[in-house]
């Protein structure tokens, strides 16, 4: 006969803290924005329950609603939001993106950048290589020659075709799946 362990179980101040953290989970979810909330793997309930959140107003019905949609992430892939949560506010993709701007920067041509466009469409598969390479060979093309001291209207020009490749790698940040 097989002897009955507690030692299996997770204790009640163990479960409390689960629970805890998957409520402030939920707090966290009710204040991001609706796009955010389009990249995160969200089933349909979990989303319901988010949505209602957004028009309750009372501080102590806002603290029953998280500690709802806590209860709904326990039946859900909890794990896998969190992750894709923190992957949401991670402080290091605005450094991601400009340490492609520099390594660009540092390009002679277009074929020199060829590792750096292949990495940024390994990191974002839905990236169209076609426009990128048009963005960059206009970015590269738009500086002013070695040696050369480049006048205002170069200097805007260099400008404006940077921020185009910038903002087009900033909207694949923002659109690309967490999951």
């Amino acid at each position: 006969m097989d002897e009955y362990s507690d030692d299996l179980l997770p204790s009640k101040s163990a479960r409390k803290r689960e629970v805890d953290a998957l409520q402030d989970i939920g707090e966290q979810l009710m204040n991001l924005k609706p796009a955010d909330l389009a990249r995160l793997p969200l089933n349909d309930a979990l989303l319901h329950g988010i949505e209602e959140s957004r028009r309750i107003t009372s501080h102590e019905a806002r603290r029953r609603q998280a500690q709802y949609i806590g209860k709904l992430m326990r039946g859900t892939n909890g794990d896998e939001i969190e992750q894709a949560l923190a992957a949401l506010t991670d402080p290091l993709r605005h450094k991601r993106l400009l340490d492609w701007m520099e390594r660009l920067d540092g390009c002679a041509d277009t074929r020199a950048a060829q590792p750096v466009i292949n990495e940024i469409i390994s990191f974002y598969p839905d990236a169209e290589r076609q426009h990128l390479r048009n963005l960059l060979r206009n970015y590269l093309a738009s500086r002013a020659p070695e040696g050369v001291i480049p006048d205002d209207v170069t200097k805007d020009k260099f400008r404006r075709e940077r921020r185009k490749f910038y903002d087009y790698l900033n909207e694949l940040e923002r659109h690309a799946p967490l999951y």
